[in-house]
Order: structure tokens, then sequence, then C-alpha cells
């Protein structure tokens, strides 16, 4: 070949730039890195490589060599020449061998050269580090070979460093696992705060606010070029208005911006490639599938990836397992901006479209609707969450469907009667009931206007007329309840299962109501035995309706028969149409009002574990039954703990209908903690709203607040809860709500007893006491307090008042669950106290499941002995059962020093 004419610039280390912004733990990796055979310092155009390398070389001692490589350079001749040329200019005799086989003018192989090569490195006198900036312009797999085979037996003298854009095709893998490469990549070389804010100073000469800075560090995501650029934008701007709306005069179509990416990114690339960059501009993000059902047949979508994962683009991993990818920010303003200027509108919204089909067949909708508004505007976006109603209601993913309704203009969502009644569906599932009828009219005069050809208006006006019987129920109407429900069961098609099992469920809630409780459960099971469809759209909630039922009828022993029957635990797995979470709730709700506060515990945490989501709400009120048992178990920080993490919860999520529920909780629970100022304020920001009561789950905020003014103990908030109760008695009569009712006359009674009228109290205590014994409810009266203990103790002795002696059993168990309260904590000794140290003893081995038998000849006593000690134990912890007792004592750390 002719003589090569070597030039020298290319030799030459490039200047250390003035303004460069040192890192010491680059610097100090880089050097770390220098005992090494390899160092890779591989990042996207403008990450700052060659001026890191230069200033580290800059400020160190011993010999480097540098070697600015072009695409010319892939010829295996020219490569090695350029190669020896540069270590050269650090020791002037290097690689003499290897110069005299190229000046020889005879055809040398590559091997030859190769081991020549090695041969003139292994004898560098002294330490050198080589640099190969631009590897990436390098595609010759000879040379690539060359590098490979230099350090399978690396020379002990020379660090190779090598500067590239992406990976160079070198065994990378190898260097690894022999731990003989030194890596530095993109998010090492990536600008944090601290960096962007020197290098703007110090290129614009001026102190940049925080605010500012957090602009351009967001639009920039650390790369350092950006913030030069930025620099550059506004060095000429006034500094007050330049660095105050930073956003509106840097961005990816600034024209710094633009030439830098036109003449370092794109015009390194094919034609191709840089039709499919600004083709995929359009994504937020992408992968290979999504390139190729966008791009169609322009582009490989496979080879686009590849092309991406080398690194060589400002592109962003997105995933661990690197399928996912995103353009960096300015980059793709950049894209969208050339995408703009390049192709016709018709043809951007053609990708659009096919960018919106694919999210769509994979259930990406929050992604697919962008691309159909701007493929086609908002009736295909809204036709396209149309489509997918049934999949979002019948998984009840109300936060995706709140998600989806918020990308899509308001306008189309209130001038589209689908869509609005999607949105009506939301509203259901968050229990915003009192928004809901406005929602239903406009519905209804669309449907009016509409066309005959409106598609599937036989399924829209049904889940309208099931909507308007929850809406008529909640409002106690049950004659119009009834009716709208039996219209919606006849209109609605067999496949619109969430519509169709509202109605259900607001028939035999309906029935209920008017007392006809035999009809109600009948109904439910009918409607249990005809269900079809997915477990925990047509079975789950009419389940679920059947316990409330129950509850609410204030039938315990039903409840638990049903909980046994459909959520059996220990199987937390859907079995029939039980939820988890749901089956837990309803055992732990039986097993606290029985005051089976240990059992209750252990039902209930479960249901707080991490598993797949639950039906909306539970879990919210799953905590509130714990915090109650935690409560009347005496470990009240863990109670309070436990409600208040629930309501920062629901008050970060905005889901005010259970914050509604979460804060009457709070004061509950502060008013039985003697914190009677929490509870206070709670009751003077109270805003019942429109008063609807249909009381179904295990508390009442409105019988909350009638606590807290009968124990505010002024004559006006007597009154005030006394007029309250009256209403409350009015309502829950009406609706045959017994559960609630007994709590309201219980609270009567204990109202009356405050003000000294103690005949009436006793009356309607008696009848609180009658209407609760056939449930055997007993925490319902011990969470009112110790002051309806009097009144108790009265009604037991009057016999002619409790009725008969049932109901006198019946109240001797309330008031030993009084005697056993925990919550009694003015100065009483703690329960256990007076353990003996053989008791304790005799406890811990009871903890760890031993026989009377078996501790007898353990302690060396007689089995009556231990019998003795355990009925000490028993009374002293006030436990009807060992497990009971086990229970007790850990919770009182009994056992830790016995």
């Amino acid at each position: 070949m002719p003589l090569l004419q070597i030039v020298r610039s290319k030799l030459q280390r490039p200047r250390a730039s003035a303004d460069f912004v040192a890192r010491s733990e680059l610097l100090a990796r880089l050097e770390a890195g220098s005992n090494r055979p390899l160092t890779l310092l591989v990042a996207p155009a403008g990450y700052g490589k060659t001026a890191l390398v230069t200033h580290w070389l800059a400020g160190r001692d011993g010999l480097a060599a540098w070697l600015s490589l072009d695409h010319e350079d892939s010829d295996p001749i020219v490569f090695i020449r350029y190669f020896a040329a540069a270590l050269r200019t650090a020791i002037p005799d290097a690689c003499a061998e290897t110069l005299a086989y190229l000046d020889a003018g005879q055809q040398t192989s590559l091997t030859v050269l190769a081991g020549s090569l090695s041969n003139d490195l292994a004898a560098l006198p002294v330490p050198l580090v080589m640099v190969l900036d631009d590897y990436h312009r390098i595609d010759s797999p000879p040379i690539h070979a060359l590098l490979d085979r230099l350090l399978v037996h690396p020379a002990s003298a020379l660090h190779l460093l090598v500067i590239a854009r992406h990976d160079p095709p070198l065994s990378l893998g190898a260097l690894r696992v022999r731990e003989e490469m030194n890596e530095i990549r993109m998010r090492d070389l990536q600008f944090g705060e601290r960096e962007a804010a020197i290098l703007l100073e110090r290129c614009v000469g001026r102190t940049v606010s925080a605010a500012a800075l957090a602009r351009l560090q967001a639009c920039s995501e650390g790369w350092p070029v950006g913030v030069r650029l930025a620099a550059l934008a506004l060095r000429n701007k006034d500094a007050a208005d330049a660095l105050g709306t930073l956003e509106h005069c840097f961005s990816g179509s600034t024209r710094e911006v633009e030439q830098y990416f036109c003449e370092e990114v794109l015009a390194q690339q094919s034609v191709l490639a840089r039709d499919c960059l600004l083709r995929t501009s359009i994504l937020d993000r992408f992968c290979a599938s999504l390139c190729d059902a966008v791009l169609g047949d322009a582009c490989n979508g496979h080879a686009l990836m590849q092309l991406v994962s080398s690194g060589a683009l400002l592109c962003i991993p997105i995933d661990d397992r690197l399928e996912w990818y995103r353009h960096q920010r300015l980059f793709r303003e950049f894209l969208q901006r050339q995408l703009e200027l390049q192709y016709p509108a018709s043809e951007i919204a053609a990708l659009h479209r096919r960018a919106a089909a694919w999210f769509e067949t994979q259930d990406f909708l929050e992604e697919a609707i962008p691309h159909a508004l701007a493929a086609s505007g908002a009736v295909a976006a809204g036709h396209l969450l149309a489509r997918n109603r049934q999949r979002l209601l019948n998984q009840e993913q109300r936060q995706r469907l709140e998600r989806c309704l918020r990308l899509l203009p308001p306008d189309s969502v209130a001038e589209d009667p689908e869509l609005l009644l999607l949105k009506a569906w939301l509203m259901y599932h968050q229990g915003r009931h009192v928004e809901t009828p406005a929602v239903l009219d406009r519905i209804e005069v669309l449907l009016e206007s509409a066309a005959s050809g409106l598609p599937a208006v036989s399924a829209l006006c049904g889940s309208v007329s099931a909507l308007r019987s929850l809406q008529y129920y909640l409002e106690g109407r049950a004659d119009m309840a009834i009716r709208s429900a039996e219209q919606a069961l006849q209109g609605l098609p067999i496949d619109c299962a969430q519509a169709r099992v509202l109605a259900q469920a607001v028939i035999a809630g309906t029935r209920q109501m008017r007392g006809d409780l035999v009809g109600a459960r009948q109904s439910l099971h009918a409607a249990l035995a005809r269900a079809s469809g997915p477990i925990d759209v047509s079975q789950a909630p009419l389940l679920a309706t059947l316990c409330f039922i129950d509850w609410m009828a204030a039938d315990l022993s039903a409840l638990q028969w049903t909980a046994n029957q459909h959520y059996p635990l220990g199987e937390d797995r859907l079995r029939s149409a039980g939820s988890p979470v749901l089956g837990r709730y309803f055992h732990g709700l039986v097993q606290y009002q029985r005051n089976d506060l240990a059992l209750a515990e252990a039902t209930l945490l479960p249901a707080l574990a991490p598993q797949p989501v639950p039906r909306p709400g539970y879990r919210t009120e799953v905590t509130f039954v714990l915090a109650a048992v935690y409560q009347a178990l005496g470990q009240t920080n863990l109670a309070r703990e436990i409600v208040d993490t629930v309501c920062e919860h629901l008050q970060r999520n905005g889901d005010s209908p259970a914050l509604f529920r979460a804060q009457a909780c709070q004061a509950d629970l502060a008013l039985r903690q003697g914190r009677s100022d929490a509870a206070r304020e709670w009751a003077r920001n109270f805003d019942p709203g429109p008063v609807q009561f249909v009381y179904r789950f295990s508390n009442a905020p409105h019988l909350t607040l009638a606590r807290v003014w009968i124990a505010e103990g002024s004559v006006d908030s007597h009154e005030q809860a006394a007029r309250l109760l009256q209403l409350l008695e009015t309502e829950m009569m009406a609706r045959h709500n017994v559960r609630f009712l007994i709590e309201v006359v219980a609270l009567q009674a204990l109202l009356r007893h405050l003000q000294g009228e103690e005949t009436v109290a006793c009356e309607l205590l008696g009848r609180a006491v009658a209407l609760a014994q056939p449930g055997g409810f007993i925490r319902l009266f011990v969470d009112l307090g110790q002051d309806l203990v009097p009144p108790l103790k009265r009604l037991q002795t009057g016999q002619s008042i409790v009725g008969n002696a049932a109901n006198a059993r019946y109240v001797g168990q309330i008031l030993a669950a009084f005697n056993d309260d925990w919550l009694v904590s003015a100065g009483r000794q703690q329960v256990g106290a007076d353990l003996t140290r053989r008791e304790l003893k005799i406890l811990k081995l009871l903890a760890v499941r031993l026989s009377n038998i078996e501790i007898s000849e353990e302690l060396c006593i007689s089995r009556a002995t231990v019998k003795r000690h355990t009925q000490n134990i028993y009374r002293k912890l006030r436990a009807s059962s060992r497990r009971e007792a086990v229970f007790r004592a850990r919770t009182l750390n009994l056992l830790a020093d016995a």
C-alpha cells in the first residue's frame, strides 16, 4: 500500500477545558482502574467522556499516548501504524519490530503483525496509558480481534483506555469475569444539580436560582452538554428573565441544541435509522414489538432496539430487563420538531393510530388513549375507552378507570352517554353516591336525544336503572328501588354482570329494609345459584351483601355461618366467591363483637399482608376493626398508629368517602383513649352532607358524633345528642337496621343515665339488651364506656325490666366483659401483676404447649398442684382457656423474664 501520511493532530491530547467541572469520584475511578488492562468509557454524545480523560491525564504523573480515531482508520494496517505512532509520542523507540514489518514493503499477515505488536507492547520499559478516542468509528472485525488478542495476554506496562459511544464488539464478558476491565458509563457521567450549577455559573457568569436549576436538571436529565447548551442559550439574555423562565428559552428546538443533535447524533446514523428515530419520537416509551407495529415495513424494530441498546443514542432504559427505552427529553423534543417539519400531519396521525392500536391490544389503555386523541380526536379516544369498559368494570380497576377518564377532555365525556356511565360507575366504586344522581340525569337526557342507532342502548339504560335503584335504596325509597332494580334486570344483557349484580343486591337490601329478612336471603341465594361470569364480579358482591344483611339484622350467628361456608379461614384463596380479605373482615367482626379478642386479632392480621388487590375499601375496614381489638387489649399506641396511618393514606389518595369513616374512627378512638380535645375538634368540623343512614360497616360516624356530644357533658351538647339519636332511631327502625338501632338505644340509655333519669335509662337499656341478646353482642356495649355499668347493674337486678333469665345471664356476660376490659386504666393494677414466680414459670411452660403431666414432671410437683396453679393463672389473667391466658401474657410481656 502507498506510504501513509500520519496526521499528527490525531495524536495530540485535546486541551483541558477551563470550565471543566472536576468530579473527584470519577477521577479516582480512572486512577484505580489504571492497574487493569482495560478501561472502557462508554456513553452517548455529550457526556464529557473525552474531557474527563483529558483532565485526568493532565493531573497525573506518568506517560500517556492519545489516538483520535476516524472511520478511515478501520483499515487494520492504517490502525496499527497510527497505534504505533501514538505510542512513539510517549516512548520514541516503541514498536520498532512492528514498524519494521510494515516498512519492509512485503505483504505481512495480520496474525504476524498482531504477534509483533504484542511483543513490542510487552517490551515497553515504563507504564503507559494508551487512549483510543471515538473507537465507535471503527467498524473492522480484524481490528476488534487484534485488541481482543492484546487483552487476552495483556502487556503489564500498558493500560488501554477506550472511549466510545457504544459498547465495542470486544470480549467484554470475559474481561468482566477476569476483573480485568474498569467501566464508566452514562449514569456515572450524568450531572447532578451541584455540577450543573457550577458549570452554568462558570459559563453564564452569574449564580443560578434553585428553581431555575431544578428546571434545568429536569430538562437536561443530567446531560452535561445539555447544561452547556443551556448556558449558551442564556448567556446573552437578561438574568432575571432568562433564568426565571428557563423552560421558555431552552428546549429541544433551541437553535444551539438543534445544531448539536444534527451534527453529533443524526449525522452519525444511516438514513433508515434517522427515519426510525423521528417516527418513534411520538412514543413516551418503546420496545421492539411496539416499534414494529408503529414503523411497519419501514424499519425492523429489533434492529432499531439493537442500535438503541448499544448506547449510541440518547436513549434511557426504563426496565431491568432492558426491553423498554425512552428518548432523553431534549432529544425527543428535537426529534418531534424534526418530525413535524419533515412529515405531513396525516402520516404523523397514522403513527399515533398504530401506536394506539398496539397499546390497546396490550391492555395499556392509559397510553393508548393519548395516541388515539392525537390521531383522531376525542371521539375516537372515547370509543377506545368504551370498547374496554367491561374489562375495567368487571375487574373493578377503578384507579385505572379514573386515570383513563381524566385523559379525555371533560367536554367530550359530558356529551357521551357511554363515558358518563363509566364515570357514574367510578363514583359508585368510590362511594360518591351524593354526586351520582346528576350524572345519571345527564345520561338520560343524552339517551333521549340520541339517535335510535346508538349501540348498546338497552345495556346503557339498564345500567342507569341499576345505579338509580341504588340511589333510591340509599334514600330509603323502597318501592322506587325495587322497581328500578327489576327494570334493570329486564333490560340488561347477561354479560353486564356488574349492573345485574348491583340490581340483585339492591332488591335483597330493600327487602331487608322492609323487614322481610327471609325474602332478602332467599333472593340472594337464588341470585347466587344463577350467577355466571367472573367470581369476583358475579358472586362475591352477592355474598358480601348477604353478610352485610346479616350484620344489619344483628344476626351474628347467621353471619358466622355464612362466613364459615364461603370464607373458610386457612384458605386465603377465592373459594366459591369469597375474597380472603372480606372473609377475614366478617370473621373478625363476629369474634370482636363476642369479645374473643385474641382470635379476632389472629384472624384480622393476615388480611393486611401484601396480596393481590382486594375489593375496594375492605382492607381499610379491616384496619378499623383491628384498631378496636388493640384498643380493647390495652395496646392504645398501636391502635392509634394504625388508624392514623390509614387516615394519612386516604388523605393522600383523595378517597373522601373512606376518609369520612376513617376520621370518625379516629375520633371514636380518641374519645375512648381520653383524648377528648381531639374528639371535640373532629366533631366541630364534622360535615355529614346529605344524611344517608345505610350503615353496614363496623362503625357509624353519626353515632360517634352523638358519643362526643354526650361526653362533652353540657346541657346544649346533651340536647344535640338527644335530637340526633331520636333522628337515628327513627331511621334505623324504618330501615330495620337492628345492629345500629341497638347502639342508638344504648346511647339513649347512657344519655338518660347521665341526666339522672334512671328509670328511663333502664327501660331503654333493657330494650337494647333484648335486641342484642339473640346475636350475642358484647363489645357493642363495652365500647360505650364505664358509664354504662351502673344502669347495666340495675338492669341485672331488675328482672321485670330485663324480661327473662336468659337476658339476665346475658347482662351478666356483658358486665363480666366490662370487668375484664383493659381500657379501665385510671390507676388500676395491671392485669397479671400479682402472678407468683411459680405461676409465671408454669405460664411459660403453657406457652410452649406442655401438658399438665409434662409440667408436673418438669417442675417435680403433683398434677393437682399444676391444676391449682393453672386455675389461679386463669383467674388473675381473666382468661378462660390456655390459649387466651398465653395470649394475654404475651400482650402484657409477662413471659420475657419468666
